[in-house]
């Protein structure tokens, strides 16, 4: 590999065992040597996190949870290309896309070489099923809803924006319906919840700083991402109630720091706040939690957004300025 004059310097003064700033091979060696080592520790220590986790019953619960929110995004996915006009196949490709597309990068990034689908095929195999129920099982929630609709025990009217259904009963209170829309809204905000906690645990099994691991709970919404593109639909990424990047990251964070937390509590570095550390299964809960919990608050905002975009911004300083402008 040719190497300039400073970078030879630098690998010599690195590799120089008295200091002269010559190399000898034997030198060179003992630095490749320490480094392939290091490396060869951090897998090592990472086999034994997933070990140690393996022996908990949390840790199962995690994998569920990955089934979970893999079928989940899979369901969703394969209807929104059956919507945007494609056949089974396509369907069935772009709801694997959905379901297993963030966590093919996640695992890219990680450096997790076969990735996960490939190592467990019974992803890929649940990720198909789940597709196909989404092309041919869920427009029947579609037809149900119409006949409930059409019910004469109950007059239904539209809500603005057509995302619920509202059945004013004859005799009783309003009752609000489950519409297809609302419906994969819900199934999409338990699988954000799910995956957001997968992607950051990728990051703790690796030995992550926690701002990566927390991070890698967005990154794993890639699949949801490409799945709006190829149906040419609004990304959901950062838009209204399908800012998959604020619950995703909200749910992940709270993952990460409750993990952070259980370390210090088990090494006795703080106050002890739960014999034995926080349970995972309780920081699988509060992580998946707080990312459903804000995209439901963020579907409740309709037809607002729970930030404010940059017109937004710029129209709120537009009238700041012109205040203090006629005020002096």
């Amino acid at each position: 590999m040719p190497l300039s004059l400073s970078e030879r310097q630098l690998i010599a003064s690195e590799a120089s065992v008295d200091g002269d700033g010559k190399m000898s091979a034997a030198d060179w060696e003992r630095v490749v040597s320490r480094r392939l080592r290091l490396d060869q520790e951090r897998l090592t220590i990472a086999e034994y996190l997933t070990k140690s986790h393996d022996l908990h019953l949390g840790q199962h619960l995690l994998k569920w949870t990955a089934r979970l929110g893999v079928s989940f995004l899979a369901v969703t996915g394969a209807n929104a290309a059956g919507e945007a006009g494609m056949h089974v196949v396509g369907a069935c490709v772009v709801g694997c896309i959905s379901g297993l597309g963030g966590g093919t990068l996640n695992n890219l990034m990680v450096g997790v070489t076969p990735v996960g689908w490939m190592r467990d095929v019974s992803f890929l195999a649940l990720a198909l099923a789940a597709s196909l129920a989404g092309f041919y099982l869920f427009p029947l929630v579609g037809l149900l809803a119409e006949e409930e609709e059409q019910m004469p025990e109950s007059r239904g009217a539209r809500a603005a924006g057509g995302d619920s259904l509202t059945a004013v009963s004859m005799d009783g209170p309003t009752v609000v319906a489950v519409t297809p829309s609302l419906l994969r809204y819900g199934i999409e905000s338990i699988a954000l919840g799910a995956l957001c906690v997968i992607g950051a645990q990728q990051g703790i099994v690796r030995g992550l700083p926690p701002l990566a691991s927390a991070t890698l709970g967005v990154t794993v919404a890639f699949g949801g991402m490409v799945r709006d593109l190829l149906c040419k639909r609004e990304v959901a990424l950062g838009k209204g109630c399908q800012s998959y990047a604020a619950a995703s990251f909200a749910g992940a964070s709270v993952y990460v720091a409750l993990r952070q937390l259980h370390v210090l509590n088990c090494a006795g570095s703080t106050a002890k706040l739960v014999h034995g550390g926080i349970p995972i299964g309780a920081r699988i809960l509060l992580g998946a939690g707080t990312a459903i919990g804000i995209r439901v608050y963020a579907w409740q905002q309709k037809p607002g957004d729970i930030f404010s975009s940059m017109g937004d911004c710029a129209a709120a300083n537009h009238e700041w300025v012109r205040r203090l402008a006629g005020r002096s």
